[in-house]
């Protein structure tokens, strides 16, 4: 069953953020090769982003996830980290940031190691 991008993030949604869809600046799905859902993403013109999951059956998932505008790696590694801390495993992390799923091992990769260093 395909699902319309425009009815994952619905007004409400938006009015929730105190948004409107004129303050959407861009929409996208970023699939999951291994279970065939998908992440979609809606970015504001602040430079919030929003994302909420659709099964690949269909279902979407109404917990909305909104991550702030990220300003630098720095900033885009330490959301990396917390995502990984609330269990969200690599390749959903990475859909959501709209980066590579190495991109997100390499982190926690280097996280680890400094970890152990201390």
């Amino acid at each position: 069953m395909a699902t319309n991008l425009m009815n994952v993030f619905k007004n409400t949604d938006l009015k929730n953020m105190g948004k409107s869809a004129a303050d959407v600046v861009s929409l996208a799905f970023k699939p999951n090769k291994k279970t065939g859902a998908k992440i979609a993403r809606a970015v504001l013109s602040d430079g919030t982003t929003l994302i909420k999951s659709v099964t690949a059956s269909g279902v979407v998932s109404e917990t909305i996830h909104k991550l702030p505008e990220i300003a630098s790696v720095a900033q885009r590694n330490e959301i990396i980290k917390d995502l990984a801390k609330q269990k969200i495993n690599q390749e959903t992390i990475a859909a959501m940031l709209d980066v590579s799923q190495s991109t997100v091992s390499n982190v926690l990769r280097k996280n680890n190691s400094n970890i152990f260093k201390e």
